[in-house]
């Protein structure tokens, strides 16, 4: 599941550049803690930039973000959590590869990923 994820890049360094298309495409994307390499959520969008460097990385969004950018900036996690994602023909499928990567971690560990509230 997780290896299906190729590159994964330091949030902290990750600049708009590193995306496909300047992030304006649709993806399924995981957070993972870089020290002990556990997946911490997945997730998807119709706009990657939008999702990463706007909502999670500018703090805007709803309870979720919130949730995520205080655990990044108010925990001091952006120095340890990487980023991967896998681009989409669109929304749609980004939504089901993300259903599955959360069902296939779920079988493997009994549990969803540590940010992720969705089961």
């Amino acid at each position: 599941m997780a290896d299906a994820f190729q590159r994964w890049l330091l949030l902290r360094q990750l600049a708009v550049g590193d995306l496909p298309k300047q992030g304006g495409c649709p993806a399924v994307y995981a957070f993972r803690d870089a020290r002990t390499g556990d997946i911490l959520k997945f997730g998807n969008t119709g706009c990657l930039r939008t999702r990463i460097v706007g909502n999670y990385l500018g703090g805007y969004g709803g309870k979720t973000t919130e949730r995520i950018y205080n655990e990044l900036f108010d925990n001091g996690m952006i120095d340890r959590v990487e980023i991967a994602w896998i681009e989409t023909k669109d929304k749609g499928e980004a939504e089901r590869k993300e259903r599955e990567f959360r069902a296939a971690y779920k079988k493997v560990h009994g549990r969803r990923p540590l940010w992720d509230l969705i089961d």
